[in-house]
């Protein structure tokens, strides 16, 4: 196997993944204390993981190309496929959408060192049109960008890093605080789902599938080692003047080039994880619901931008029902069909997860508590 292979396999996952969750990661590591977020971000990292490692099993058990309406078809029925598809559709649109929001403040700092002037809305509105082509043209022909882009992304962080090691004080950084103990859950989940990417990696190692296992675990290991960094750094240079987006509470410690890097580095997140879970939604549409490709495009790319042009446009609130509700939902009804899978596949896995049940009623245990919090608390 070509090197080249898995680490386009990887790096599909990575860029599908680290998108604009990383910059709500700080704030509620600040807000939690740091040992609570590391504590979230252990339990959140370790439900991800098994949940991508048993999409990958149910991939590699099902003949053809599928997202996860397709599967739910395959061994729940119809009527499943229609509940999976409101809860997979409204976490992937509500995704879209946060990054079309935020990707306008971003450009507008990149463009700001230039006589060009434009408002964010209409920077988030290039974006949008961007983003929607990226996904039209097709995961075959711009995989190698997603290579390049997540090593712009590492060197990124490690730049940030570098730059901010002599500005870090470890007293400004709370240990624990118990009132504010779950908040960064939901923003974890949200920031570390992935899952959508794991059948284009399939894809991508056609002929050579018995790498998807390793290509998953690297794939959802990179980006929680990121955000472990990325909190650590920017809690312990702002300490509790950390803003929920990262880059207001830095300027005052580190001034613009690092204003300037940390939006460079969320263009380029949310830019991939666009992309992924565009592409991801495209393929469900197409795949599994056996739309023309035309329509299923239309169909990706047309609910966001009419959110956003309606002036839906308050990502905080948006990310916690993407994160908590939709994602929980829908992780719920997926660990439903990975059990049964697991008596009715089509045929023979490269791989094959042993745990036993109760490590599954386990997390749809944690998934239903997280949601009765985002909707009570």
């Amino acid at each position: 196997m070509r090197a080249k292979e898995l680490i386009s396999a990887v790096s599909v996952l990575v860029g599908t993944v680290v998108g604009i969750g990383i910059f709500g990661v700080p704030f509620t590591f600040i807000k939690s204390g740091f040992l609570a977020g590391l504590l979230m971000l252990g339990v959140t990292f370790a439900i991800t993981l098994l949940l991508n490692l048993a999409f990958g099993e149910v991939a590699l058990r099902t003949e053809g190309n599928h997202q996860l309406t397709g599967y739910a078809e395959a061994y729940l029925g119809r009527n499943w496929k229609k509940a999976i598809l409101f809860t997979y559709t409204l976490g992937i649109y509500s995704a879209l959408l946060i990054y079309t929001i935020i990707s306008g403040e971003f450009l507008a700092t990149l463009l700001s060192v230039t006589p060009y002037i434009l408002s964010p809305e209409k920077l988030s509105l290039i974006f949008f049109a961007v983003g929607s082509l990226a996904i039209l043209a097709g995961v075959k022909r711009i995989s190698w960008l997603e290579i390049v882009t997540v090593a712009m992304l590492l060197l990124t962080v490690g730049a940030l890093t570098f730059i901010s090691i002599p500005k870090i004080n470890l007293s400004s950084i709370p240990l624990f605080r118990l009132e504010f103990l779950f908040l960064p859950y939901g923003v974890l989940l949200f920031a570390l789902r992935g899952s959508p990417a794991i059948p284009m990696q399939r894809e991508i190692l056609e002929g050579k599938e018995k790498y998807l296992k390793k290509a998953i675990i690297w794939g959802t290991t990179l980006p929680a080692i990121m955000y472990l960094i990325f909190a650590f750094v920017v809690a312990g240079v702002s300490g509790e003047a950390t803003s929920p987006e990262v880059v207001l509470g830095l300027i005052p410690f580190l001034g613009f080039p690092i204003l300037f890097i940390i939006s460079l580095f969320g263009v380029l997140a949310i830019g991939t994880s666009f992309f992924g879970l565009g592409t991801a939604l495209y393929e469900s549409f197409h795949y599994d619901f056996h739309i023309s490709k035309g329509l299923a495009w239309f169909s990706v790319i047309f609910p966001p931008l009419l959110l956003f042009v309606f002036g839906i446009r308050d990502f905080i609130n948006v990310m916690n029902l993407a994160g908590s509700v939709a994602i929980g939902l829908e992780s719920i009804i997926f660990i439903m069909i990975y059990r049964r899978i697991k008596k009715s596949g089509q045929r023979e896995p490269e791989y094959s997860l042993d745990f036993s049940n109760w490590v599954w009623y386990l997390i749809i245990g944690l998934l239903i508590v997280g949601i009765a919090y985002t909707l009570i608390v």
